[in-house]
């Protein structure tokens, strides 16, 4: 998309009124993307509160972006105009569910009930999983993690934050089952895994001039992948993530399947 038409549908998003606003700005800080047809970056932050600076309005507590465009040298200028975790003041445009950006007026401003909102944020959040432990929130993107061993290896066991908690008890569900017969889950998985990307591997090898081997086999495949991660879904699904042994030259090996013993897919990322 032309800049000219980018501008004219991302600002009919918003309204004309600039507006003073006071914020607290998320876990995540600045981040942004852009369609492959288009010229400029949507630019953005969460915001999880904020509050009106005219009269005497109390804050809103709740999530939406802070957004503007940008295009090359503006998005280079414009990338740490604001910090995560932090009050702010700020000219905006409203829109429906997002704000868009007109001016930083202060990025640490003083706000006494904001500023407990923002304490109150930064809190650590924890999820008890009976058979599994305390799990930790990673806030940034609304994860629950854990340090685990699984099959005899050390990773990461991840599920997502969700309000309905049998949501999380479903996904949690899903990492029961994993657990329940390691031995098994890891041997199937491994060797999906070899059968799907071996021969793959074997194309890798070939631009490698300092290989010791002149081929990989499914049993040297399987051995070499080292646990790095699973995250669980509460339809039963998961995916487990391996470093590839430099198989692919550091990329990771992802296998996604399901709890009913079903697999999806297994592809190399990163």
């Amino acid at each position: 998309m032309g800049r000219s038409s980018q501008k004219k549908q991302f600002e009919r998003r918003f309204k004309n009124e600039v507006v003073e606003v006071a914020a607290v700005t998320g876990p995540s800080g600045i981040g942004a993307w852009r369609a492959n047809d288009d010229e400029m970056w949507n630019a953005s932050i969460p915001l999880i509160a904020w509050k009106e600076l005219s009269g005497s309005k109390s804050a809103v507590q709740e999530e939406l972006q802070l957004e503007w465009l940008a295009d090359d040298d503006e998005w280079q200028k414009t990338k740490d105009i604001l910090e995560a975790n932090a009050v702010v003041r700020l000219y905006v445009r409203m829109g429906d569910q997002a704000m868009t950006l007109v001016k930083v007026v202060d990025s640490a401003y003083q706000d006494d009930e904001l500023q407990s909102i923002l304490k109150e944020s930064l809190e650590p959040v924890y999820y008890e999983d009976e058979k599994l432990g305390t799990f930790a929130l990673f806030k940034s993107v609304n994860v629950f993690e854990k340090d685990i061993t699984w099959a005899g290896q050390h990773g990461k066991l991840y599920f997502d934050w969700d309000e309905d908690d049998r949501q999380m008890k479903a996904s949690l569900e899903t990492a029961h089952i994993l657990f329940q017969d390691q031995a098994h889950w890891n041997a199937k998985i491994r060797a999906y895994a070899a059968e799907e990307l071996v021969e793959l591997a074997n194309d890798w090898l070939q631009d490698n001039d300092e290989a010791e081997v002149d081929e990989i086999t499914k049993e040297m495949f399987i051995a070499l992948m080292e646990l790095s991660s699973i995250s669980v879904y509460p339809e039963g699904d998961f995916e487990v993530f391996f470093d590839d042994g430099d198989m692919f030259w550091g990329h990771s090996i992802i296998v996604s399947g399901n709890r009913n013993g079903t697999f999806e897919s297994a592809e190399i990322a990163g």
